[in-house]
C-alpha cells in the first residue's frame, strides 16, 4: 500500500522537478536590464548540422563601455550568433560587428517595455501553475483508482499530494517575485 504512494508520489516529483525547471529557465530568458553573460552564453545556434550553445563557439566578456562581446573561435559563426542573439528578443542589439567579434549593447528598459516584460513574466507564472494543476489532478485520480488504499489513506496522501504541488507553485512565484524584482530594478 505504501509503496504505490511512494511510487506515485516519486514520479511525480521528477515530473514537477523538471516542470519547474521548464518555467524557470522561461524565467530566465525574459530579458532583463543587465547584461547576462550565462543567458547568452545559454542560447543555441544552429553549426555543423547540430544545435551548439553560444558559450562553446565563442568567448564572452562584458566590456569596460559596458558591452557584451561575443569573440567567435571559427570567424564563419559571427552571424549565426548575431542572429540568434537578435531572434530571442533579450532586448540586445548590435552595436558593431568585426569579422571575429560582434559587440552588442541593451536597450534601454522603457517603462512600457517593464510593464510588457513583467506581463509577461506573470504569463509564464500561470502557465506553470496550470502545468502543476494537471499533476495534481493526475496524483488525485491515481489516488483514487488505487483499490488498495482505504478511504483515510486516500484522504492521508491526497494532503501530502497537495502539499507537495503547493510546494512547487511557491518554488514557481519565488522565482516570479525574483524576476519582477530584477526587472524594477
Amino acid at each position: 500500500m505504501e509503496n504505490n504512494w511512494e511510487n506515485i508520489k516519486k514520479k511525480k516529483i521528477e515530473q514537477l522537478e523538471k516542470e519547474l525547471q521548464v518555467f524557470i529557465d522561461k524565467l530566465e530568458k525574459v530579458r532583463s536590464n543587465r547584461i547576462s553573460l550565462e543567458l547568452v552564453g545559454g542560447l543555441r545556434v544552429e553549426y555543423h548540422g547540430e544545435k551548439r550553445m553560444i558559450k562553446s563557439l565563442a568567448s564572452l566578456r562584458v566590456s569596460p563601455s559596458h558591452e557584451l562581446v561575443v569573440r567567435a573561435f571559427d570567424s564563419k559563426v559571427v552571424p549565426l550568433i548575431s542572429k540568434v542573439v537578435l531572434d530571442n528578443q533579450l532586448g540586445y542589439k548590435v552595436e558593431r560587428s568585426t569579422k571575429e567579434e560582434v559587440y552588442f549593447t541593451l536597450l534601454p528598459m522603457t517603462k512600457e517595455i517593464r510593464e510588457r516584460l513583467i506581463k509577461n513574466v506573470k504569463m509564464i507564472t500561470e502557465e506553470g501553475k496550470k502545468f502543476f494543476r494537471l499533476i495534481h489532478q493526475d496524483i488525485k485520480k491515481s489516488l483514487k483508482e488505487d483499490k488498495s488504499l482505504s478511504q483515510d489513506q486516500k484522504r492521508n496522501y491526497e494532503k501530502q499530494g497537495d502539499k507537495l504541488v503547493k510546494d512547487y507553485q511557491d518554488r514557481l512565484v519565488l522565482a516570479e517575485e525574483k524576476k519582477v524584482l530584477e526587472l524594477n530594478s
